[in-house]
């Protein structure tokens, strides 16, 4: 099954109207429609946050395509969209549940615990960096990349049915 087609099925058409829009804001569409699906195929424990926080960390490739996924809702939670220039820049608050770290942070930060959140990244080196979902570009398509071990470490719990889409690769926090 191709995993554009899985992208679809799994929340799928959330994003499909901008779709039709430029060739160049489609890939990150795509990555935004996935951050989104994220929330459906991966738990965190119980927090008390009035809100489900997807950070951004440096440079925001997404600009406004990524704002309507504040109007949508997880755990019952509105979505909140919060961006950094930096890493260091992040303060305790708020806690992130998704921290998508774009390809302009070339930190080595990434290994850093940040429990309870899930680290989705786009550079080449983002798993062997310790994230845990990698964005990677393959035939003009875009797959995922899955450290299970460091996405267990963190607390998270991952659904089989994400790790079928997904190629599950060994980064620095696996043996």
């Amino acid at each position: 099954m191709k995993l554009i087609s899985v992208l679809w099925m799994l929340g799928g058409l959330l994003f499909s109207q901008l779709l039709c829009a430029d060739d160049s804001s489609v890939e990150y569409k795509i990555k935004a429609g996935y951050l989104y699906n994220f929330t459906k195929f991966i738990n965190w424990s119980t927090d008390h946050a009035e809100t489900f926080n997807l950070c951004i960390a440096g440079d925001d490739p997404f600009g406004e395509l990524i704002d309507p996924i504040e109007k949508l809702s997880v755990m019952g939670r509105p979505i909140k969209v919060f961006r950094f220039d930096s890493l260091k820049k992040m303060d305790k608050e708020p806690h992130c549940h998704i921290l998508f770290v774009s390809s302009s942070i070339k930190d080595k930060l990434i290994v850093r615990s940040f429990d309870d959140t899930l680290l989705v990244g786009e550079s080449g080196e983002f798993i062997e960096q310790g994230g845990m979902i990698g964005f990677v570009n393959k035939q003009d398509k875009i797959k995922l990349q899955i450290n299970l071990k460091t996405i267990t470490q963190s607390g998270l719990k991952v659904s089989a049915k994400l790790l079928e889409v997904a190629d599950v690769v060994k980064g620095i926090n696996n043996d």
